[in-house]
C-alpha cells in the first residue's frame, strides 16, 4: 500500500508575481516639462475593428474594441478596484491611464524590452507614486484584456501638484494589434465551444477546468531572474489563451476575464502562499496571485494555479482550491493589505503591487467544490464509499474526494478503519463494480490515498481495469 502526504505535493506549484518598478524624483529636484505630455480626454475609441491609426503627433492609437465572440450569457463587469480607490485624484488617474494605455510611441522605454506609451499629466495636491501605482494596479485588475501594459512607469514632478507619468508597454503597437487578433480568435473558439444553459457555478467550474486542462505552468520562470521580462505573456490573458503557458498572474487574469464575460463577478487577489508544508521541510512563502469569485452574493476564494497539478501527478481532476473559505485559505495563503491600508513608509518597502479591493469575508460553503463533489463519509461504511466510487467512475474521474462529516474520525483514523478487519475499502470497490457497466475499477490495485487534516478529507486515486 502506498501512502503520500498530500500537502507536500502542493510544493510543486511555483508561485510567481510580476514585480513593479516605480521611480519618483523628490520635489526638491530641479524640474523640467516632460516631452510630449498632454492632458486629454474623450479619445476616440474607433471600436469595431482591431487595428490602429496615428494621431497628429505621430502616436499610434490602437483601436479600443470589443472582441467579436458571443458568450450566450450576459457579461458582469464590476470595477471593484476603481470603486475602492481612495480619492478623486486616483480615480482621475485611472481614467487617464485607460485612455493613455492605447497610445503608443516608437521610443524604447527606460526598462529593458519595453516601449513608451504616451506620457500623461496627473494633477492634484500631494500626488505621490503610491497614488499612481494604486490607480495603475486598479486598472489592470478591472481590465485583464489590457494585456500589454507594464507595471513599470517613470514619474517627474512638473510642478508641486502635477506629475508627468510615462507608462510602458511590453510590445509595440503593431505587435499588440497582431496579438489582439490572435486573442480574438482564441476567445471566439473558447466561447463557441462553451455550453449554453449552465448555472453560474457550472460556468465557473468549466472555466476553471479549461484553464487547468489547456494551460501549462511555465516552470522556466525559475531559470533566471529576468525570464519574465523577456516572456511577459506568462503574466496575462494572452499567455493563457494563445501561448497556453503562464504563471499564477496569467491564470488569475484569465479566470477573471472569462468568468466576467460569462456573468460571474470575479477579482484578482495578491498575497503570499506557503510553498512547503512538511515536518522535514521549513515552510517558505512566495509572492502569489489568485482570485475571489462571487456566487449568489457570497464570496469564495479560488486558486486555479494551485489546482494545476504536475503532469506526473494523477490528481488532475481534484479541485482543492475551488470556492474555499477564509479558514481553509488562511492555512497556506496570506492576503496582502490594500493600498488604502499602507502608510507611505510601508509602501516604500513593497516588493510588488498589491490590492485595491479585497472581499470582507469568504465564509460560505454552498459552492465549495470538494463539499459538492465529494463523497461524504461519517463512518467506515463500505456502502457509502462504494456509491462514491461508482459516481466518480461514471463521471470518468481519476480520483475520489472523501469528506469526513464526523468528529469521531480524523483522516488518519478513518484510513486505519477502512483498511482494518474486513477492509471496507476493498468491499466498496466490489460494490461499485456491481453498479457499473461499461467500465470496471481495478479492485486488485494498491490503494493510493492522500490525507488532509485542514479539510478533514481523504483523496483516493481511482484505477480502472
Amino acid at each position: 500500500m502506498k501512502r503520500f502526504n498530500f500537502l507536500v505535493l502542493l510544493a510543486a506549484a511555483v508561485l510567481t508575481l510580476s514585480l513593479c518598478a516605480c521611480h519618483i524624483i523628490p520635489k526638491n529636484t530641479p524640474q523640467k516639462q516632460p516631452e510630449n505630455i498632454k492632458q486629454y480626454s474623450d479619445m476616440s475609441d474607433h471600436s469595431g475593428e482591431i487595428g490602429m491609426h496615428d494621431d497628429e503627433d505621430g502616436y499610434h492609437i490602437v483601436n479600443r474594441v470589443d472582441f467579436s465572440y458571443d458568450t450566450g450569457y450576459e457579461a458582469k463587469r464590476v470595477d471593484h478596484s476603481y470603486n475602492a480607490l481612495d480619492n478623486d485624484s486616483q480615480r482621475e488617474m485611472y481614467a487617464q491611464i485607460l485612455e493613455g494605455v492605447y497610445c503608443f510611441s516608437d521610443n524604447d522605454g527606460k526598462f529593458d524590452g519595453e516601449y513608451k506609451l504616451r506620457p500623461l499629466l496627473f494633477s492634484g495636491e500631494n500626488v505621490s507614486d503610491k497614488d499612481v501605482e494604486a490607480a495603475l494596479t486598479a486598472l489592470l485588475d478591472d481590465h485583464p484584456e489590457i494585456f500589454w501594459m507594464s507595471t513599470d512607469f517613470e514619474s517627474d514632478y512638473v510642478s508641486q501638484d502635477t506629475v508627468g507619468v510615462t507608462l510602458n508597454s511590453y510590445y509595440t503597437a503593431e505587435r499588440v494589434v497582431g496579438m489582439m487578433r490572435e486573442l480574438d480568435l482564441a476567445l471566439i473558439k473558447f466561447f463557441s465551444d462553451f455550453d449554453r444553459g449552465l448555472s453560474e457555478y457550472e460556468r465557473e467550474e468549466s472555466v476553471y477546468r479549461y484553464i487547468i486542462n489547456n494551460c501549462t505552468y511555465d516552470d522556466d520562470v525559475e531559470s533566471s531572474d529576468d525570464y519574465g521580462d523577456s516572456h511577459p505573456s506568462i503574466y496575462n490573458l494572452y499567455g493563457v489563451m494563445v501561448d497556453k503557458k503562464a504563471v499564477c498572474e496569467g491564470y488569475s487574469r484569465a479566470l477573471d476575464y472569462l468568468c466576467s464575460e460569462l456573468g460571474t463577478d470575479t477579482v484578482c487577489i495578491c498575497g503570499t502562499a506557503d510553498t512547503e508544508d512538511d515536518e522535514d521541510v521549513d515552510a517558505s512563502s512566495g509572492l502569489h496571485m489568485w482570485n475571489a469569485v462571487q456566487l449568489d452574493n457570497e464570496w469564495y476564494w479560488v486558486d486555479c494555479t494551485w489546482d494545476d497539478w504536475d503532469e506526473d501527478e494523477d490528481l488532475g481532476d481534484v479541485y482543492y482550491y475551488l470556492n474555499i473559505t477564509d479558514e481553509i485559505l488562511n492555512a497556506d495563503h496570506t492576503v496582502d493589505k490594500t493600498y488604502k491600508e499602507l502608510t507611505e513608509d510601508d509602501y516604500s518597502e513593497l516588493e510588488s503591487y498589491i490590492n485595491n479591493f479585497v472581499p470582507s469575508s469568504c465564509t460560505a460553503t454552498k459552492y465549495c467544490y470538494y463539499l459538492r463533489e465529494g463523497c461524504v463519509l461519517n463512518a467506515p461504511d463500505a456502502g457509502q464509499l462504494g456509491e462514491g466510487f461508482a459516481d466518480a467512475a461514471n463521471k470518468g474521474r481519476k480520483s475520489l474526494l472523501v469528506v469526513l462529516d464526523t468528529d469521531r474520525y480524523s483522516p488518519d483514523t478513518m484510513v486505519d478503519a477502512l483498511f482494518d478487519g474486513d477492509q471496507p475499502y476493498y468491499q466498496a470497490m466490489d460494490l461499485a463494480n456491481e453498479k457499473l457497466s461499461g467500465v470496471q475499477l481495478d479492485a486488485d490495485a494498491d490503494a493510493v490515498y492522500y490525507t488532509d487534516d485542514v479539510r478533514k478529507m481523504l483523496i483516493f486515486e481511482i484505477f480502472y481495469e
